[in-house]
């Protein structure tokens, strides 16, 4: 009985701990290329996510927010165009002065309250980006999930950071 109960308990703390954790995917679409970093960037804010019917009303500005925001250990020259725009309707004069534009594009947003309901929220969005020639020079798709049991609640936003990071890290260090 001892044993049972061992094992029983061995095998809920590693569901516990398998629950607590957030898992996150990310690809660049073409092999990378290391870029300089000071390079002066354009962001383009996201149409805003949804989940059924339900639109997630600050969910293009948390993209663009978290994206400056990681953006900023690699340049001091970020730009944001508060609105979606098409990589074709971007003015001439925003595109030279600036040497990369990033258009995020929310696939999936699921805010699901994890913190009562066990279900994780789920991020999807894909990073397109573009040469100053209108170029497409690399796509990055990331893909969150949180953890199935939290402490905490947090919006699908707390998703971001992370696989944000690794994606610029990957973009201007070639790695």
């Amino acid at each position: 009985m001892k044993k049972f109960i061992a094992v029983l308990f061995a095998l809920s703390v590693a569901f516990l701990m398998s629950g607590c954790t957030a898992s996150y995917q990310g690809d660049f679409l073409r092999p990378q290329v290391a870029m300089q970093p000071q390079t002066r960037i354009l962001i383009v804010t996201p149409e805003n996510g949804q989940y059924g019917d339900e639109e997630y009303l600050t969910s293009g500005d948390d993209v663009t927010k978290a994206l400056a925001k990681e953006m900023e250990s690699y340049s001091k020259q970020i730009s944001v165009i508060p609105t979606t725009v098409k990589i074709e309707d971007i003015r001439e004069e925003d595109l030279q002065n600036n040497d990369y534009v990033f258009i995020p594009q929310i696939l999936h947003w699921e805010d699901r309250a994890t913190g009562w309901s066990f279900r994780p929220d789920r991020i999807k969005v894909n990073f397109n980006i573009y040469n100053s020639n209108r170029d497409l020079v690399n796509s990055y798709l990331i893909t969150g999930r949180s953890a199935y049991i939290v402490w905490i609640s947090r919006q699908p936003n707390s998703l971001l950071k992370k696989p944000i990071r690794d994606m610029l890290k990957m973009f201007f260090n070639g790695k």
